[in-house]
């Protein structure tokens, strides 16, 4: 009897350690991932994606409208193309405009992990919201020592 409430609550303790959850396979508007294998066969003339800041875009319909031309996303077709986007700086009206092309995401293990956030960023100045303070503490402390010592 002994020996079964000691291997009893070993079950316990097994029970209570939670399992590794299997990887989603939808996105939350209930979209399935699309892998980057997937992403990969998408790269010709008449079928564009790619994955900007872990997002897909089927931007097909949009080569002949793209100011940079379309040699440029026939560049990336089929890839992540956050570095180029990023580089370029687009505007927040061409920001805008890629939201129509959305059409799904990478799964959370096929992301990249130095784009965390990065999106966020980029269309906001991220940036700079943490330099406006420091800028303001510098100035002040300047401000207090030039004055204390007079």
């Amino acid at each position: 009897q002994a020996g079964t409430g000691a291997r009893h609550g070993l079950m316990v303790q097994e029970e209570q350690t939670p399992a590794a959850e299997p990887e989603p396979t939808v996105d939350d508007k209930g979209r399935k991932f699309i892998s980057l294998e997937e992403l990969g066969k998408h790269k010709t003339k008449d079928d564009v994606w790619m994955t900007i800041h872990n997002k897909v875009y089927n931007v097909t319909k949009y080569l002949d409208e793209h100011p940079g031309g379309e040699e440029v996303l026939m560049d990336r077709a089929g890839q992540n193309a956050t570095m180029d986007y990023e580089d370029v700086g687009h505007s927040k009206d061409a920001r805008k405009q890629l939201d129509k092309f959305e059409i799904g995401e990478l799964p959370p293990s096929e992301r990249s992990k130095d784009e965390a956030g990065s999106a966020d960023a980029a269309a906001g100045g991220g940036g700079l919201m943490l330099a406006i303070p420091v800028l303001l503490a510098a100035v002040g402390a300047g401000y207090y020592f030039y004055f204390s010592e007079q």
